[in-house]
């Protein structure tokens, strides 16, 4: 029984003995393919990778790498591909500090590149090896803006691995000699916590600031995060080409080289011409300019605002432009006063993250500002601003609501010599009650009065001067109807008011109004029934649409609401609306067409569709729907010919 072990022990010894001299040691050979595949499998997306192994040839294999990196290419003209500089640089510091490309850490650092800020713990008495990564990505690809990613090495062996959570605990960042205490998850938070906070919030979520120890430990954003990140191949690069393989036509855009800087955002629902309307405000700490000469500064603003539900689901996305262009004596007042950017949008009732960012893009720096917001028929909306005044004209406006214009401050601060000016949106038939109610001390409320009626909403002007200098919320109290029951509504933002003896200098406003007309009207309805459309709820998104008069819908509104239809099942009213000559024939309007032809068996239709859809990918799927349709239509040859091309496609 012994000799085996004996064995055993002679053999190790003899794999650690050199090489006899002249003897060459036999290495397993390198594959340069299947190497290139491992190094790029990061980025490489789901419809590359067995397009990629079917490469046999060395010819095949050196046209799919070039088609590969170029359609990564930010400049297709630019034979110098940033992108593709850029990976391999990453590569090497994955490969060098990282453990490699199969690493959880190196595949993080090749997908999002060089985090804006690392933390390590190592050392720490009471946790075990591990390190935090921050990532600001400006909104970018549908990630989101700030997260936090934890690696950490299991009972501080091995190798880093992604701590996940939801399925991982913070009891697993806790050193061996603690971890195994029978501590719970929020007990456990409480212990990393005393090493360090930011590790302990981080250790809730990978989404920066989200989640609460206490608080059912949801896989649902963490894993949502994730699955951005790692799908963001797929959004990066057009693969279409792989279809084909021909030339690609898609390009990206590389890591941008932003700064970021302080800022300040508002978010408020208010009701204008009986539409629900997002208003938003976005004010730098500081807007720098670019001197083009003859007294004049430019900034060139960008100000785009995301809307998601909370599955991740886009609801609706929008970018305004605003080319800043001033004289000196405007720019000092702007470096004095500050600026705020100033927009709005339809919305629907529902619950919603929204993600507003500003990008100055002539000096590359930005800020992101994001809330959750929740809008329903039963619940109050307020406004705050410092000043309330009659709308002059009578367009729409950011912050507008039937005659009054609010001017708002981003900050949400004020001084004792003030006035906390106000809108509501309510019932008409059960008003709120408005509090200050002081972060500080919650009994001590203040009560906001009068409310005055003005058409479907409420004003109010409260002066500050018998208002404690402190920090409040606004809380709006509803009674339900028939019953002394109560339901508070807490306003998202504090409100900050300051000693009488401080002032307050208000920002310049920039908003650009739009005007009061049935073509805005109706396309601002058009919104509200796609974002329903894209909510998933599409009897509402279609009773929307109905509101729309016949003479306001075009080519762009048309095949959104045949959608509708479409998934309704409606295939009559798609052939109808869809064939009309002002709507573009393109892959969307085309396969919905072909599709709903099939279903009310018009065959003759269906095979033009369907001609037209080869047009954009010789399928296998197409082929045989058009077989299908001419022997429909009783004309077997062409069938025939139709099924033999589907053969011969599905062997390639």
């Amino acid at each position: 029984m012994k000799t085996p072990k004996f064995a055993a022990v002679v053999l190790c010894i003899l794999f650690l003995l050199p090489a006899p001299p002249g003897s060459a040691a036999k290495t397993k050979e390198i594959n340069p393919w299947q190497q290139w595949l491992d190094e790029v499998d990061p980025i490489m997306s789901s419809q590359e990778r067995p397009v990629a192994r079917m490469m046999q040839t060395l010819e095949e294999r050196k046209r799919f790498q070039d088609l590969f990196w170029k359609a990564r290419n930010p400049n297709p003209h630019d034979p110098e591909n940033k992108y593709k500089i850029e990976f391999y640089r990453r590569l090497d510091y994955a490969k060098k500090k990282l453990d490699g490309v199969n690493s959880d850490r190196g595949r993080i650092y090749i997908i999002l590149g060089k985090p804006f800020r690392t933390e390590s713990y190592s050392g720490e008495k009471n946790l075990v090896d591990c390190e935090m990564w921050e990532y600001r990505t400006e909104g970018q690809h549908g990630l989101f803006p700030f997260m936090n990613f934890i690696f950490y090495k299991p009972n501080d062996m091995g190798d880093y691995q992604l701590y996940q959570p939801g399925i991982h605990t913070p009891r697993e960042l806790l050193s061996p000699y603690l971890s195994n205490n029978t501590w719970n998850p929020t007990q456990a938070y409480h212990q990393v916590k005393l090493s360090s906070g930011e590790l302990a919030q981080a250790s809730l979520s990978i989404v920066a600031g989200e989640g609460a120890p206490g608080m059912d430990m949801s896989l649902s954003s963490s894993s949502f995060a994730l699955n951005k990140v790692y799908t963001l191949p797929e959004r990066e690069a057009e693969v279409g080409y792989i279809r084909t393989f021909t030339s690609p036509t898609g390009k990206v855009e590389v890591t941008h080289s932003t700064d970021d800087v302080r800022g300040y955002g508002y978010l408020a629902v208010t009701r204008n011409k009986n539409m629900l309307f997002l208003n938003y405000a976005m004010m730098p700490e500081t807007l720098n300019m670019k001197f083009a000469g003859q007294d004049t500064y430019t900034a060139d603003i960008v100000v785009d605002i995301n809307i998601e539900d909370d599955t991740g689901k886009l609801i609706y996305q929008n970018e305004r432009k605003v080319e800043l262009k001033v004289n000196p004596g405007k720019k000092l007042e702007i470096d004095k006063r500050k600026i705020v950017f100033m927009n709005f949008a339809p919305i629907i009732e529902g619950d919603f993250n929204v993600t507003v960012m500003l990008i100055n893009k002539s000096t590359q720096e930005f800020f992101t500002y994001k809330e959750k917001i929740s809008i329903a028929a039963d619940k109050p909306q307020a406004a705050v601003g410092f000043m309330l005044k009659p709308l002059e004209m009578k367009d729409f406006m950011p912050f507008a609501a039937e005659d009054l214009l609010l001017i708002v401050d981003p900050r949400c601060t004020f001084t004792q010599k003030e006035n906390l000016e106000g809108i509501v949106c309510a019932s008409a038939s059960q008003p709120p009650e408005i509090f200050l109610e002081s972060i500080t001390n919650k009994e001590q409320r203040i009560k906001i009065e009068p409310l005055v009626k003005v058409g479907d909403l409420y004003k109010f002007s409260k002066p500050l001067a018998d208002v404690k200098d402190d920090n409040y919320r606004l809380i709006l109290t509803v009674t339900s109807p028939g019953s002394s029951t109560t339901q508070d509504y807490p306003a998202a933002r504090k409100i900050h008011v300051l000693p009488f003896y401080m002032t307050m200098e208000r920002p310049v406003t920039m908003a650009k109004p739009e005007p009061l007309s049935a073509t805005n009207s109706n396309n601002y309805i058009f919104i509200q029934g796609q974002q329903y459309l894209n909510a998933g709820n599409t009897d509402r998104a279609l009773e929307v649409f109905n509101k729309i008069p016949p003479e306001y819908r075009n080519g762009v509104s048309i095949p959104v609401i045949a959608r509708a239809h479409y998934l309704k099942k409606e295939y009559a009213r798609v052939v109808e609306m869809l064939g009309r000559t002002d709507v573009p024939k393109v892959y969307a309007t085309v396969i919905m067409l072909a599709n709903s032809a099939i279903e009310l068996k018009m065959f003759a239709k269906a095979v033009q569709y369907l001609e037209q859809l080869r047009k954009y990918g010789d399928t296998v799927e197409v082929n045989h729907l058009l077989a299908a349709s001419y022997l429909s239509l009783g004309q077997q040859d062409k069938a025939k010919q139709y099924y033999q091309h589907a053969k011969e496609l599905l062997k390639k």
